[in-house]
């Protein structure tokens, strides 16, 4: 497993509980939320994917979102 991936029950969790060296309260669920919107994809359910399809969709964002800010 992956050091920053996310189990399904800790989705609706603030990051700052789920990982110690994160400061945000936002949950994974928004911000796959605002990065989907962010980079023009449509939204996915999240709770429709098992633990790996989640996480490699929530890594996809991240390069995609890395793309566009750089």
């Amino acid at each position: 497993m992956k050091k920053h991936w996310v189990k399904k029950e800790d989705l609706d969790k603030p990051l700052c509980e789920v990982f110690s060296d994160t400061k945000t309260q936002g949950t994974a669920r928004q911000w796959v939320a605002i990065t989907e919107f962010v980079i023009g994809v449509s939204p996915c359910d999240l709770d429709n994917m098992d633990f790996n399809e989640m996480n490699e969709y929530m890594d996809y964002l991240d390069k995609q979102l890395m793309k566009v800010v750089h």
